[in-house]
């Protein structure tokens, strides 16, 4: 399939083992864009993709994984999020510290081009690779395949992105981040979403062993 110009999206569960939840326009009485192909593999995997002529030559993939901060147990809020980062902190095929080294030569840079985000329901992925040359669409599909089941969540790596995570909470904490909490505490109470904000617990994420994270992630 030619991709030039083309945004990829994937759609997938952690774990190509979980059933797979049709897309939404099958429950709608509305037609999707005739202009994106959507498709399921056999794994249960969702896919979009859509030819774009602007930026020319290249190609944008995202790839959504269906499990965010809601799917946390108690004791695993912010693993969520901690996983996210994971995700770049070495793979059964990929070594740690070889997967920006590998974008870059891409011609990817990490930041602009490479990035991700947890969210309530959702984490995302984002590649927008300069060329879309069948090797370049290749390493990212690889990518997408590496995050879904092969992440290798090493203890030293965990304790070594310990302290990012903790870094970034201290930077989130803002008296906005903390007003718009008080609001949807209010606005939400009794329900889930007050309680898991991605960005998790710091005691739980001072705390958490390695092993609670790979449990977060072979169940989602």
């Amino acid at each position: 399939m030619a991709l030039l110009g083309a945004l990829l999206v994937m759609v997938s569960p952690l774990q190509a083992a979980q059933p797979a939840t049709s897309w939404p326009q099958a429950a709608s009485d509305l037609q999707p864009d005739t202009v994106v192909r959507y498709g399921t593999l056999a794994n249960g995997m969702k896919f979009a993709v859509m030819r774009n002529a602007t930026p020319s030559g290249q190609v944008a993939m995202r790839f959504r994984i269906e499990a965010g901060s809601r799917d946390e147990d108690d004791d695993q809020r912010g693993l969520a999020h901690f996983l996210e980062h994971m995700a770049f902190r070495g793979s059964t095929h990929i070594a740690e510290g070889e997967m920006i080294g590998l974008l870059q030569r891409k011609g990817l840079t990490f930041g602009p081009d490479v990035n991700a985000h947890t969210y309530f329901d959702q984490t995302i992925y984002n590649l927008n690779f300069p060329d879309a040359d069948a090797g370049t669409v290749s390493t990212g599909l690889m990518l997408m395949r590496e995050t879904a089941s092969e992440l290798k969540l090493d203890p030293g790596a965990f304790e070594r992105e310990r302290g990012v995570i903790l870094a970034e909470e201290r930077l989130l904490d803002t008296p906005q981040a903390r007003a718009d909490l008080a609001v949807r505490s209010v606005l939400l109470a009794g329900q889930l979403a007050p309680l898991r904000p991605p960005i998790g617990d710091t005691i739980i994420i001072r705390n958490a062993q390695v092993d609670r994270l790979r449990d977060y992630y072979r169940a989602n």
